[in-house]
């Protein structure tokens, strides 16, 4: 594109603020800015776009200013969990839309029109979510109704897997719907959030108590609550890459698992109550200490199996011990 083309589209007032957090996930995050600069090249949206970095020990944040000079990086200065960052890069944004999206997605080309098209069309929505592809080009289950114990019950005991076709889990993950219509929904996935900034500014955006996981459900139960429908549209495509940040290690991913118990114990706590919080903490714990004894019998004859056992050992632990409260620093 020209220089004078590229000066005219910094020349007009972004719609739409875009927050990206990092957390050393260099190359998917070049993809996901490549795929951003390619829609604002288009001229398809104006974009004013924020990598909110948290803390990243790779080269994220050199790699962003030196291919991507047009995007601002906000360093958070640790790493402060989800919410907290997009709430850091969105501060002080003055554009008609905010849009958060993880850091491994692809926006693919109309996404960014048809959705703010559709939220201009109806100013009393409050947020929207695309169809998310991922990358066997299979549709991910992206929408879903409020948790309910019962659904944690089904998924802990391994009755879903037992019974995939159940109307339990199946209800909540709206798994018996295949994502070709437009509708209300009670909460989309967040990685795709496409926000009307009124309604964000409304609610505080994100509740910095999440750490990671439940901070996007916790987000849309608030929407909802304050007035704000949610509706997904599946004309809009992104690709989604899933677990950019997640190591494989036993050890890390016993830390990403208990961060998500510890989640939806704060968020059970406040929304259901301290008794239904507790009943939720002896369900996980349930499903930590089925595990363990599961892997435990399958390492008695596959020694290589051992590090499930420690990774359902670590989780029962962290599980037993974490409180209601959110994150407080």
């Amino acid at each position: 594109m020209t220089t004078a083309s590229a000066s005219s589209i910094e020349m007009v007032p972004a719609d739409v603020t875009v927050s990206i957090v990092s957390y050393n996930t260099s190359e998917p995050l070049r993809n996901c800015l490549a795929s951003l600069q390619a829609r604002r090249d288009e001229g398809e949206v104006t974009l004013d776009v924020v990598v909110a970095d948290n803390a990243s020990t790779d080269d994220s944040v050199a790699m962003v200013r030196r291919e991507f000079p047009w995007v601002r990086v906000v360093e958070t200065g640790g790493n402060i969990g989800y919410g907290r960052a997009n709430n850091t890069g969105l501060a002080g944004a003055t554009t008609r839309y905010v849009f958060v999206i993880n850091s491994d997605t692809v926006v693919e080309p109309g996404a960014l029109k048809v959705m703010r098209d559709f939220m201009d069309e109806n100013p009393k929505i409050g947020c929207v979510g695309a169809q998310l592809i991922l990358s066997d080009g299979s549709t991910q289950t992206s929408c879903a109704r409020d948790p309910s114990l019962l659904a944690v019950f089904w998924e802990q005991t391994y009755l879903d897997k037992l019974l995939p076709n159940n109307r339990i889990t199946g209800n909540y993950l709206m798994t018996n719907w295949d994502y070709k219509d437009r509708r209300e929904v009670e909460q989309v996935c967040g990685a795709c959030l496409f926000v009307r900034r009124e309604a964000y500014e409304q609610i505080g955006g994100f509740d910095p108590a999440y750490f990671m996981y439940f901070e996007d459900t916790d987000f849309c139960i608030r929407l909802r609550r304050a007035g704000w429908p949610i509706h997904f549209v599946p004309e809009a495509r992104i690709l989604h890459l899933l677990g950019a940040s997640s190591a494989k290690n036993w050890q890390t991913r016993a830390r990403t698992i208990s961060a998500y118990n510890k989640s939806r114990y704060y968020y059970f706590n406040r929304y259901y109550g301290r008794l239904q919080g507790l009943r939720l903490k002896a369900t996980v714990l349930l499903g930590a200490g089925l595990r363990l004894a599961v892997w435990s019998l399958i390492a008695l004859v596959k020694p290589s199996k051992r590090d499930q056992v420690r990774l359902f050992r670590e989780v029962w632990r962290q599980t037993w011990h974490m409180t209601p409260a959110g994150e407080t620093s």
